[in-house]
């Protein structure tokens, strides 16, 4: 099953996918806090964003998207009501999220049993919900994680593991912010190590800095690839990466999106935001590039169903 903002959903429905978008991240984390521990809610500040990004997901819809994984971990402050209520009223299938919910700073202090505690909250977060609405227990449809640059560092190791673990218990995806290939090696080391399912981890921002010796070695593990940073000025990139699939056979292996933060290009655009150019554009361009509408067809609406599905 895929697990909605409207409830478990069987994978044939997710259909056309944004696999990495962000709707709106709270900037304040003291709000963040109170979405995911104490799920408060500001029902004014929720009808405000509401009214701006309902627009967005109706523009979405008629351009054929019937499904967005939402991308910001409860330390963005990911709102489950916001997104049900968008949810109900556009037709579109959100994927919320648990995952990446406290600032690192906090494992200084609490590194006893760190990755055990956070992976029993996860449990937890899929067994009795992020929340409950309307009679709805909206469980999470994937873990996020956000890793720093550079080395793998000793929080993100044990954000890592935790995630394995929750992986392993419930069978939740793991989608993983990775922006460098050095550290996405350092990621596979430690998931070879601890035995992990790769056929359930998605190596978020593959192309940002891309090296095909490691694109190789996570395609050989099983991992997924997410080619999500598709906006208009890394359309020619993202079709390139795409035709190489296509003639290397793993274009059953990738995801793809656009990583925006629907909110922010409202704000900036208005109604000439570019949160749809995925469908109105990007797609026009691959076929009219080569790409045929079938092999399209696979990649948007049956990858992300067997990515998501658990």
């Amino acid at each position: 099953m895929i697990y909605t903002v409207n409830g478990p959903i069987p994978k044939a429905q997710m259909k056309a996918t944004l696999c990495h978008e962000h709707f709106k991240w709270e900037n304040d984390e003291n709000y963040a806090n109170q979405l995911y521990f104490d799920r408060q809610y500001d029902d004014e500040k929720i009808e405000e964003t509401y009214q701006k990004l309902l627009p967005v997901l109706q523009k979405l819809y008629t351009a054929g998207c019937r499904s967005i994984v939402e991308a910001s971990p409860p330390l963005g402050g990911q709102n489950i009501k916001l997104l049900r209520k968008l949810s109900m009223a556009s037709g579109i299938n959100i994927i919320p999220c648990t995952g990446h919910s406290l600032p690192n700073y906090v494992h200084r202090i609490h590194r006893e049993r760190y990755a055990e505690q956070l992976s029993d909250r996860w449990i937890k977060d899929f067994q009795h919900g992020l929340d409950t609405i309307d009679g709805v227990t909206i469980k999470p449809g994937h873990i996020k994680l956000l890793l720093m640059r550079g080395k793998l560092s000793d929080v993100d190791r044990e954000l890592l593991r935790a995630a394995i673990m929750t992986n392993k218990q419930v069978g939740i995806p793991i989608h993983c912010h990775i922006l460098e290939a050095a550290l996405a090696d350092e990621v596979m080391d430690l998931l070879e190590e601890e035995k992990a399912n790769f056929d359930k981890f998605l190596w978020s921002h593959t192309l940002r800095d891309k090296n095909y010796d490691t694109i190789h070695r996570a395609l050989d593990l099983g991992m997924w690839l997410g080619l999500d940073l598709i906006k208009a000025n890394e359309y020619g990139e993202n079709l390139g990466f795409i035709k190489e699939a296509i003639v290397d056979g793993f274009e059953n292996r990738i995801l793809l999106s656009q990583d925006y933060d629907f909110y922010d290009e409202v704000a900036a655009h208005g109604e000439y935001h570019p949160c749809a150019a995925f469908f109105t554009d990007f797609i026009p361009y691959c076929i009219a590039h080569g790409i045929s509408p079938d092999t399209l067809d696979d990649i948007i609406s049956k990858n992300p169903g067997e990515f998501y599905n658990f």
